[in-house]
C-alpha cells in the first residue's frame, strides 16, 4: 500500500480542509511542536481504511465543525483505490471505496462499496489481505504502541505474524476444505440412507420368494379344491335320495372300522418296539467276539496296572533330579552366549567407526580451514570497526564545527553590514571616529576572515559528506563479517568433537586388539568344544544312565492306563451281551405272533372297508333322487373367489420379486457413489488439516522467522553495537511429560552480554531499540515478499528515549531499509532528527486548525 494523496477537513485537530500529497518524495519528516497534529496524520491513515483511531466515535470530530471527512487515494498492487470515510456528528457514518479506471482513454472511479459499512470495512480489509492490528503492526510505529507486537501474548505474536505474512487465506482454504466436506458427508450420510433403504429391501428378496412359492402352492391348491367342488357339486346334482338307515349303517360301519384301526394301530405299535429291541440286541451279538476280547485285555491291564505305576513313580523321580544339571548347563551356555554377542558387537561397532575414520579426518581438515578463514575474517572485522570509529570522529567533529562557524559567519555578516552603513560616523563597535580608509580595510578583513570561515564550512560539509559515505560503507562490510565470531565457535566446537570421536576410535581399537579379540576366540572355542558346565554334565549322565536302567515305557503304561479307565464301559457292554443272548429267542417269537395278529386284523379290515365303500354307494344313490346343491353351489362360488385372490396376490409378488433384479444393479451404482464420496470426504479431512494453522500456515511462518530474526540482528547489531542479538523460540514442550508433541509459541529471547534472557526482562532505552529492529525487519520482510503488498513504513516513536549516539544509529537503521519501502514517513520534534531528513512536512497549529506545508 503506497500513499498519494491525503484529504482531511473537521478531523481532530484539522479543522479546514487539508490535502496532502505524497507522490513528490521518498523519504520524509513530519515535525512540528507537540500537539500541532502530527500523530493525527496517522490517526487519519488508519481512520479512513478501518474506522479506527486513537480516538473513537463523535470525539475524532473537530469541536469547531459538524462532521469529520477523511479521504485516502492510494496504490496497491497495480491498482488505484481511494477510500472517503464520513462520520456527521449525531448521524451514522458513511464510507465510500472506488477503484481508478483508466480504460477507453478516460479516467473515472468505478464504486467498490458494499451494501452496508460493515460489508465495505470488510472489502477494504480483503483488498488489503490485512486488518487493523496487523496492518498496524506492519507498517506503523505509532506513539505508544512501538512494543505492540512484543507485549502481545506469543499466541497473538503468532496470529498477528500470521496475517501480516497474508496466512489467513489458508483459513478460508480450510473453511472451504471443512464446508466441502461437511457438504459431501451430508450427500454421503443420504447416500447410506438409501443404500440402507435397498439393503434392507434385497434382505427381504428370501421372504419374497418363499412368500410367492407359498402364494403359487395355494393358489395350486385352491385350483384343484375349486376342481373338487365342481365335481362334488355335480355328483350332488345328478343324484340324491332318502339316507336315514342307509346313513346309520355307513355310521356303524365307520366305528367298527375306527375300533379296528386303533387294535392295528396298537399291534403295529408294538410290533416296532420288538422289532427295534430285537435289532439292538441282534446288534450286540454281532459284536460279541470283540466284547469278550475287550473284557480279557482290561481284566488283564488290571493286574499289570499297578505294577506300571511302581516302575513310573520310580523313573518320575530321577527325571525330576536330571532338571537341575539342564538348567545349568542351558544356564552356562546361555553366558557363553551373551558374552560372545556381546563382543562381536563391540567388534563390528569398531570396524563401523575405523571405516568412518577417513571421512572424520577429511572432516576435521575442513573445520580447521573454516576456523583460520572465520579467525581471518574477525580480524578484518576488527580493523574495520576501528576505521568506522575514525570515520564517525571526523563526523562528530565536521558535524560539531559547523553550527560554531556558522554562527561566526552571520556574525561577521552583521559587523559588516554595520560598518558598511557607518561612513562619516563614529565605529558602531567602538564608538571612537573611524576613517573612510580604516573603515574600508576593516571590511575588507572582515570579509577576507568570513571566506576563509565559508571555506573550512564548505570543507566540513565535504567531509561529513565523504564521512558519511566511509561510515555506510564501513557498516555494510562490519554486518556482512558479524557472523564470524559465532561461525569460529561453531566451527571450534565441530572441530573437537571431531578429535574427540578419533581418539575415542583409537582408544577402543588398542583395547580391543589388546584384550578383547583373544576373549572372544576363547569364548568360541568353549562354546564349539562343549566345554561349559563339567559338574552338571557328569551329573547328568549318570542320571541318564540311572533311567536306561529303570525300562520304563510311557507308551505301554498309558495302553495300560487307558484301557484300565475303560472297566466300566466294558463290564457294562459284557453284561448287555449277556441279556441279549437270554432274550433273543423268546422276543422272536412275540415278533412272529405279532405279525400273525396284525395280518387278520389287517384282513378284517380290508372287507369291513369294501363293505362301507358298497353302503356308501347306495348312499349316494339314494340322495341322488332329492339334491339340494345350494350349500355346494355357494361354497363353490367363495372358492372361486378365493381362487381369484391369490391370482391376484401371485401377480402381485411375482412383480415384488421382478423388482429386486433392477434394485441389485442400482445398489452397485450407488456403492460405487459411496466410496467415491468416502475418499472425498477423506481427502477433504486431510486438506483441512493441511491448511489449518499447524499446516502449511505453520511452516510458512517457520520459513519466515529467520528471515525477520536475521534482518532483526543486522539491524539490532547497528543500534547496538553488536550487543545484543535476538531469536525467536516457535515450539516448546508441555509440562506434562506424559505430552510427546511440542507447544506452538512464538517466544523472545535476547543474546547481550549477561547472557540470554527473555525480552520481558528489558526496559527504557534497551527494550526500545528491540522493537524497533524487530519492527523494522517485519517491515522489511513484507515488503520483500511477493507483490510487496506493504511498501509504507510510517515511525511516530521513541526517538526523545535516546541519547545522541542512539538517534544517530536510529537513522542509520531507517537508512538501511529505506530502499525496501516506497515511502517512509519520520514523526519527531527533535532538532537532531529533522536535520537528517531533505525532505519535512511541517505541522504548524493555527488558529483555523491544523495545517501542513510541504518543506
Amino acid at each position: 500500500m503506497i500513499p498519494l494523496s491525503l484529504s482531511i477537513a473537521g478531523f481532530l485537530s484539522y479543522q479546514e480542509p487539508v490535502e496532502i500529497d505524497f507522490t513528490s518524495f521518498d523519504l520524509a519528516c513530519v515535525t512540528g511542536e507537540n500537539g500541532a497534529g502530527k500523530s493525527s496524520l496517522l490517526d487519519a491513515f488508519t481512520w479512513a481504511l478501518f474506522g479506527r483511531a486513537r480516538k473513537h466515535d463523535e470525539s475524532i470530530i473537530n469541536l469547531n465543525s459538524s462532521q469529520a471527512t477523511v479521504s485516502l487515494v492510494y496504490s496497491y498492487e497495480g491498482n488505484i483505490y481511494k477510500v472517503t470515510r464520513t462520520n456527521p456528528r449525531g448521524n451514522t457514518s458513511q464510507l465510500d471505496l472506488f477503484i481508478r479506471d483508466d480504460s477507453g482513454g478516460k479516467t473515472s472511479w468505478k464504486p467498490l462499496t458494499e451494501r452496508t459499512l460493515r460489508e465495505t470495512d470488510q472489502k477494504i480489509v480483503e483488498i488489503l489481505g490485512l486488518d487493523y492490528e496487523s496492518f498496524v503492526n506492519a507498517s506503523f510505529f505509532l506513539q505508544g504502541e512501538a512494543d505492540q507486537f512484543t507485549q502481545q501474548t506469543p499466541a497473538s505474536r503468532k496470529r498477528i505474524l500470521s496475517r501480516i505474512l497474508g496466512l489467513e487465506v489458508w483459513e478460508e482454504y480450510r473453511s472451504k476444505a471443512l464446508l466441502n466436506r461437511r457438504r459431501t458427508e451430508s450427500e454421503l450420510d443420504r447416500l447410506e440412507g438409501r443404500i440402507a433403504e435397498l439393503l434392507a429391501e434385497l434382505e427381504e428378496e428370501e421372504d419374497r420368494k418363499n412368500q410367492l412359492l407359498f402364494l403359487e402352492k395355494k393358489l395350486d391348491a385352491a385350483t384343484k379344491e375349486r376342481a373338487e367342488a365342481e365335481g362334488q357339486l355335480e355328483s350332488l346334482q345328478e343324484a340324491l335320495a332318502s339316507l336315514e338307515e342307509q346313513s346309520q349303517q355307513v355310521d356303524d360301519l365307520v366305528k367298527e372300522l375306527q375300533e379296528l384301526e386303533s387294535q392295528i394301530a396298537q399291534l403295529e405299535e408294538k410290533l416296532a418296539q420288538r422289532t427295534a429291541e430285537g435289532k439292538v440286541y441282534r446288534g450286540i451279538l454281532s459284536r460279541a467276539e470283540e466284547i469278550r476280547e475287550s473284557f480279557r485285555g482290561w481284566e488283564k491291564a488290571q493286574a499289570s496296572l499297578a505294577e506300571w505305576e511302581r516302575i513310573a513313580e520310580k523313573y518320575r523321580e530321577s527325571e525330576i533330579k536330571r532338571q537341575d544339571p539342564l538348567m545349568q548347563i542351558a544356564a552356562g551356555k546361555a553366558r557363553l552366549l551373551q558374552q560372545i554377542t556381546s563382543l562381536e558387537a563391540r567388534r563390528e561397532e569398531l570396524k563401523n567407526n575405523l571405516d568412518r575414520v577417513p571421512g572424520l579426518t577429511e572432516r576435521l581438515e575442513q573445520a580447521r580451514e573454516k576456523i583460520r578463514q572465520s579467525e581471518a575474517e574477525i580480524k578484518i572485522r576488527n580493523d574495520k570497526k576501528g576505521e568506522l570509529e575514525i570515520a564517525r570522529q571526523r563526523q562528530a567533529d565536521a558535524r560539531a564545527e559547523n553550527p560554531r562557524l556558522f554562527k561566526e559567519m552571520k556574525v561577521l555578516e552583521k559587523r559588516i553590514t554595520e560598518l558598511e552603513g557607518t561612513e562619516g560616523a563614529n565605529c558602531p563597535l567602538c564608538g571612537q571616529e573611524l576613517p573612510d580608509a580604516e573603515r574600508l580595510a576593516l571590511i575588507q578583513s572582515l570579509k577576507e576572515e568570513g571566506k576563509d570561515l565559508g571555506d573550512r564550512y564548505r570543507e566540513n560539509q565535504s567531509t561529513l559528506k565523504e564521512a558519511d559515505r566511509v561510515v555506510t560503507n564501513l557498516q555494510k562490510e562490519i554486518t556482512a563479517l558479524s557472523l564470524a565470531e559465532n561461525n569460529l565457535r561453531k566451527h571450534q566446537a565441530e572441530a573437537d568433537k571431531i578429535e574427540n570421536q578419533l581418539q575415542s576410535i583409537e582408544e577402543d581399537q588398542r583395547s580391543w586388539q589388546g584384550t578383547h579379540e583373544r576373549v572372544l576366540e576363547e569364548l568360541q572355542r568353549t562354546l564349539q568344544e562343549e566345554n561349559y558346565a563339567p559338574e552338571a554334565r557328569q551329573a547328568l549322565e549318570l542320571i541318564n544312565a540311572k533311567l536306561k536302567e529303570i525300562g520304563y515305557d510311557a507308551a505301554e503304561h498309558d495302553r495300560i492306563r487307558e484301557l484300565s479307565s475303560q472297566g466300566i464301559a466294558i463290564q457294562g457292554k459284557k453284561a448287555e451281551l449277556d441279556r441279549a443272548e437270554a432274550a433273543l429267542k423268546p422276543l422272536n417269537r412275540e415278533i412272529d405272533e405279532l405279525k400273525g395278529r396284525l395280518k387278520l386284523a389287517k384282513k378284517d379290515r380290508q372287507d369291513r372297508e369294501s363293505a362301507l365303500e358298497a353302503f356308501r354307494q347306495s348312499l349316494e344313490k339314494a340322495r341322488g333322487d332329492a339334491p339340494d346343491t345350494r350349500e355346494a353351489e355357494q361354497a363353490l362360488l367363495d372358492l372361486k373367489e378365493k381362487e381369484n385372490i391369490l391370482q391376484r396376490e401371485v401377480g402381485a409378488a411375482q412383480q415384488k420379486v421382478a423388482v429386486l433384479e433392477k434394485q441389485k444393479a442400482r445398489r452397485g451404482d450407488l456403492e460405487n457413489k459411496r466410496g467415491e464420496l468416502a475418499g472425498r470426504v477423506k481427502a477433504y479431512r486431510q486438506l483441512e488439516g493441511a491448511f489449518g494453522k499447524d499446516g502449511v500456515p505453520a511452516l510458512l511462518i517457520e520459513q519466515a522467522l529467520p528471515q525477520i530474526e536475521t534482518r532483526t540482528n543486522q539491524i539490532l547489531e547497528r543500534l547496538s553495537s553488536g550487543g545484543m542479538s535476538v531469536r525467536f523460540i516457535t515450539q516448546r514442550e508441555y509440562k506434562a511429560s506424559s505430552r510427546e508433541d511440542k507447544k506452538e509459541t512464538l517466544e523472545i529471547q535476547i543474546q547481550d552480554q549477561s547472557g540470554v534472557r527473555d525480552y520481558e526482562m528489558y526496559s527504557g532505552g534497551e527494550s526500545f531499540r528491540i522493537d524497533f529492529a524487530i519492527r523494522l525487519a517485519l517491515s522489511h520482510i513484507l515488503a520483500q515478499r511477493a507483490g510487496a503488498r506493504l511498501q509504507t513504513l510510517v515511525i511516530d516513536e521513541g526517538f526523545g528515549s535516546q541519547d545522541t549516539l542512539g538517534r544517530q544509529r536510529l537513522i542509520e537503521a531507517i537508512n538501511l531499509v529505506k530502499g525496501d519501502f516506497e515511502k517512509i514517513l519520520v514523526i519527531t520534534h527533535v532538532d537532531e532528527i529533522k536535520e537528517a531528513f531533505s525532505v519535512q512536512l511541517l505541522v504548524e497549529k493555527t488558529p483555523r486548525g491544523s495545517q501542513v506545508t510541504l518543506v
